[in-house]
């Protein structure tokens, strides 16, 4: 009996030993339907507007969507569960099965990956998309007829918005274009002749605004030189290029633009892409 008795404790630990997550088979892989896609905006431009700046969503809808992401839900009870689990240590094989099946999950979902390109007033912006996501995109509309024209290339979607906006006139433009890469990061910085420092959201005591969308307009520049920075960004260690585009007096007979490109390292910190000079 005495001899039993480790024996039956060593059996109860054993019995009490969590047992390996069951892993959910995965989905078969799935095609869409390009033609039934959509683009949707929010809110809708149209008719008279009297605010200068807006900030819309975009959204790319498949309303075949096997499985239509939530954005504001909030996974933290999924997460919660996760680390309140006594799970077995983990063995080299069950590391190789979840990193094969997390590649085999990427390949999956990669149909959402996708681009638009947005006309607004003779400008061209690229954006990265995801399907069923939002997108946030600023809209600057000038004193008078605007146009908006978003394309998704691989569908064929188009959407067209025309308005009238007795806006403040914006007088200098300065907006990142498409990098030469698709996944860059990184932000936009205007240092103005006074010193004021335009970053994202943060407008200057002289009235320019730089967006989140690495736009910059101003209504009246005052007089002197413009610096143009970028602040880089993480990329995992690999070089991008910027490309930034400032248009002054758009539509008229004084309309002058800049362009600058330049090639951003890992590691780097701000880089300088080019100075603007304007005289009253």
């Amino acid at each position: 009996m005495k001899m039993l008795l480790p024996l039956m404790v060593c059996l109860g630990f054993a019995s009490w030993a969590p047992a390996k997550p069951t892993l959910k088979p995965l989905s078969p892989i799935y095609k869409p339907d390009l033609t039934q896609w959509r683009i949707d905006l929010t809110p809708e431009l149209g008719g008279w507007m009297t605010e200068g700046n807006q900030e819309i969503h975009i959204k790319l809808v498949d309303p075949k969507d096997p499985d239509p992401p939530k954005e504001d839900e909030l996974r933290f009870n999924d997460y919660w569960n996760d680390e309140a689990e006594d799970t077995p240590e983990k063995t080299p094989e069950d590391l190789r099965q979840e990193r094969l099946r997390e590649e085999e999950e990427a390949k999956r979902v990669a149909w959402r990956d996708r681009h638009l390109v947005v006309w607004l007033n003779g400008s061209t912006t690229q954006l990265s998309v995801r399907v069923g996501y939002n997108t946030y995109y600023s809209v600057v509309s000038l004193n008078g007829e605007n146009r908006l024209e978003i394309l998704e290339p691989d569908s064929g979607k188009r959407i067209v918005r025309t308005w009238w906006a007795s806006a403040e006139r914006t007088k200098l433009m300065i907006s990142q274009l498409r990098a030469s890469d698709d996944d860059w990061s990184g932000n936009l910085e205007i240092l103005e002749p006074n010193g004021d420092l335009a970053a994202r959201g943060k407008r200057t005591t002289s009235g320019g605004t730089l967006t989140w969308s690495n736009e910059y307009t101003h209504p009246n520049p005052p007089q002197g030189t413009y610096t143009l920075r970028w602040t880089g960004g993480y990329r995992g260690g690999k070089p991008f290029r910027v490309v930034v585009e400032a248009i002054l007096d758009a539509g008229t007979d004084t309309e002058r633009r800049w362009r600058f490109e330049h090639l951003v390292l890992p590691g780097a910190g701000p880089v300088t892409l080019g100075t603007i000079d304007i005289e009253n």
